[in-house]
């Protein structure tokens, strides 16, 4: 019980001041490119602009994410047990994601905590997993504030077509993998 005490007080540390105002819309750019009004946490709603910096300063757009298949973004922190254990469960699985990709991604403030990640997941031995830090206020727009890890995937339009919460093992991911 201490151990989920404490992993709990570091994901609240780790959220930026932003997650504690809560706001049901975001203003922000879709895809598309028109201004609009936009709750990017709705089913059918377009992926927000991603930009994420990985660990090596290599820096992922979504065009370095197209393809013509359904992507998976997890959204984690890098010091939850939870987001390590699905980590683990993604790698054993990888052989499924043959179409569909995977990005890992972080909050910005928790860059320095990559290597610990990698450390308990070894992530890195995975190049299919992109993993980063958000600099492009992605979580921010789209993170529902229930628990982590949340996945979000997109078809291949990226359209958010489902979202996860929390502990989840690959099997409930397979009817969306390609």
């Amino acid at each position: 019980m201490q151990r989920k005490s404490i992993l709990a007080l570091l994901l609240i540390c780790s959220l930026p001041v932003w997650a504690f105002r809560p706001q049901a819309k975001k203003e922000s750019v879709p895809q598309g490119g028109t201004t609009d009004t936009m709750d990017f946490r709705k089913i059918g709603a377009p992926m927000p602009s991603i930009r994420l910096v990985t660990a090596e300063n290599k820096v992922i757009t979504d065009k370095d994410l197209h393809n013509d298949a359904n992507l998976f973004v997890m959204l984690f922190n890098p010091t939850c047990e939870h987001c390590e254990d699905m980590t683990r469960d993604l790698e054993k699985s990888i052989g499924l994601f043959h179409r569909s990709k995977i990005v890992l991604m972080a909050a910005s403030m928790m860059g320095p905590y990559l290597e610990y990640f990698d450390k308990n997941t070894h992530y890195t031995q995975f190049p299919s997993l992109i993993t980063g830090i958000d600099s492009a206020d992605f979580i921010k727009q789209t993170f529902t504030y229930e628990m982590l890890p949340q996945i979000n995937i997109y078809d291949k339009d990226r359209k958010l077509i489902r979202t996860f919460n929390g502990i989840n093992r690959v099997d409930s991911l397979k009817p969306y993998i390609q």
